[in-house]
């Protein structure tokens, strides 16, 4: 029997696939399999809730379309008890859903149909992306210069703040841990209230997690349902500034 690459040299990676769609899990669930890792399939949010405790996946691929709770609701939950990577996989061309799962925090985003091969070079990457972080040390301090403009990573990394990204730091900062409302931080955007189909506010959210890519930790701003975006941790270097909301 030949030996899957990276069988020998790896440990097995964890995987629950979420799908509603048998046909598409089946198969995918067996090419894993055959490459080494260990795979969990599970046809809704509500069957993943209730194996994670005794499976513990390293990855989640999760669609987006599923009876029961959606995997976007589930991405926002998922972020803040699970600490494994996300990888959404949907028949869905919209990059609004696109950018509203990574703005709530998923790591990676694939289209159905997909490459099977793709998936897996997906999987061992993120992975081994969240391998290289596990041994991270335990300080986790933001760090927000009003001053400067800046916000500075646990691990060092610094970016300098467009004006958006700003005002929305600073009314996040202001009370560390409470969850400021969309339609407030749309209005510190230079908007009077948000939209249902307004995704600038997303947008915005997922930019600025791409500029502190190259960081080893996660911004820790985190989605609400139903009320807006709570950032828990976070230390200010100087006064902060107001904000002026029309």
């Amino acid at each position: 029997m030949t030996t899957p690459p990276h069988a020998a040299a790896e440990p097995a990676i964890k995987v629950i696939l979420v799908d509603d769609e048998e046909d598409f899990r089946d198969p995918v669930t067996r090419f894993l399999r055959r490459r080494g890792m260990t795979v969990h399939d599970v046809g809704s949010v509500e069957e993943l809730t209730a194996a994670l405790p005794a499976f513990a996946p390293d990855i989640i691929v999760l669609d987006l379309n599923l009876p029961g709770e959606s995997g976007l609701d589930a991405v926002e939950r998922l972020r803040g008890t699970c600490g494994a990577g996300i990888i959404m996989a949907t028949a869905r061309r919209g990059v609004d859903d696109r950018i509203h799962g990574l703005s709530l925090g998923a790591d990676s985003y694939l289209e159905k149909p997909l490459d099977v091969r793709e998936l897996e070079a997906m999987i061992r990457s993120l992975w081994g992306r969240l391998a290289a972080r596990a041994p991270a040390a335990p300080e986790t301090v933001w760090l927000f210069s009003p001053e400067d403009w800046t916000l500075t990573a646990p691990d060092g990394l610094s970016i300098r703040l467009s004006t958006a990204e700003y005002n929305m730091i600073t009314l996040l900062a202001r009370k560390p841990g409470v969850a400021v409302s969309r339609d407030i931080l749309f209005q510190a955007l230079g908007k009077t209230a948000s939209g249902p189909e307004d995704r600038s506010l997303d947008v915005l959210i997922s930019r600025l997690r791409n500029k502190l890519a190259a960081s080893e930790h996660a911004l820790p701003l985190k989605a609400v349902r139903s009320v807006g975006y709570v950032l828990p941790e976070i230390q200010v270097r100087g006064a902060l500034k107001d904000i002026f909301v029309p």
